[in-house]
């Protein structure tokens, strides 16, 4: 049995339908996808995805530079949400210094007051790191002062030290205020009790979605996506029909097509049918 070919300009116009599905599937998550940010650490890309995640954002996190640092991208439309829920937990996380980063010898000799500024700077990194992890704590800082007094003077001022805590609305941090004032006077030297103040000032609750909730109802995102697919389909294959009707036209209209394919059909059964009445001739 003969095998049917279709004509070159019928798979013209396939070849073009293949080529605007790919240009209408590489524009659509070309626009769908925007990233939020980017340098992050593996680490501080997952929490900030996990977070997304649970409070319905579509996130993606990318790599590239073979796994260095990670960028996380969200769908246009949930850039604002992504953005209030990120503030809302804190993230991505701070970096704080610490004694030993600061003090490394780099070869420098520094002066006695550059010393002194640069211990209290990393006594405050430390103990800001440290109240950061409590749970409930988005945003922790600690203000040292350590006024440098005269050694001949009578009356020596005192150090003093201020604790700024932004929590989360669930959590209840007023309890452990005592606790945190302990933590920072026993953290610097000649510091007292009374002369530790802390402020705690709870976060601006954020409208987040429950992850038990069915996707449909997390956003319109899916919505969106399903039309735009269908659009960019109905696009490819007018298109398609297009190349395919031009090329018919250029080669003898729609008569010429249906003689072309009832010609590449029929002829090749002609052929098979005159070949025994040949022999029986002979």
């Amino acid at each position: 049995m003969e095998r049917l070919h279709l004509p070159h300009f019928l798979r013209g116009g396939r070849r073009t339908a293949r080529l605007a599905a790919l240009l209408a599937s590489a524009v659509l998550v070309a626009g769908c996808q925007q990233e939020l940010y980017g340098g992050l650490a593996e680490r501080d890309c997952n929490e900030m995805m996990a977070a997304l995640l649970q409070n319905g954002v579509d996130a993606q996190k990318k790599t590239p530079d073979g796994g260095k640092t990670w960028t996380l991208a969200v769908d246009d439309k949930q850039i604002v949400k992504a953005m209030e829920v990120l503030r809302a937990r804190g993230l991505p996380a701070t970096r704080y210094d610490d004694l030993g980063a600061l003090f490394k010898k780099d070869g420098l000799v520094s002066t006695p007051n550059e010393e002194r500024v640069r211990f209290i700077y990393g006594v405050s990194q430390e103990l800001s790191d440290t109240l950061s992890k409590i749970d409930g704590v988005v945003v922790a800082r600690v203000h040292i002062v350590l006024p440098n007094n005269d050694p001949l003077a009578q009356v020596a001022k005192p150090s003093s030290a201020s604790v700024f805590i932004k929590y989360r609305p669930n959590a209840n941090l007023a309890t452990l205020t005592p606790q945190i004032k302990n933590l920072v006077v026993h953290s610097v030297e000649g510091l007292t009790y009374d002369e530790v103040s802390v402020t705690s000032v709870a976060a601006d609750p954020v409208d987040l979605v429950s992850a038990a909730q069915p996707p449909a109802q997390k956003s319109g995102g899916a919505t969106l996506v399903g039309v735009l697919v269908a659009l960019f389909a109905c696009v490819a294959l007018a298109a398609a029909g297009g190349a395919l009707w031009w090329r018919a036209r250029k080669h003898g209209g729609a008569g010429g097509l249906a003689a072309r394919l009832r010609g590449g059909v029929g002829g090749g059964s002609a052929n098979a049918a005159a070949a025994p009445q040949q022999a029986g001739a002979r």
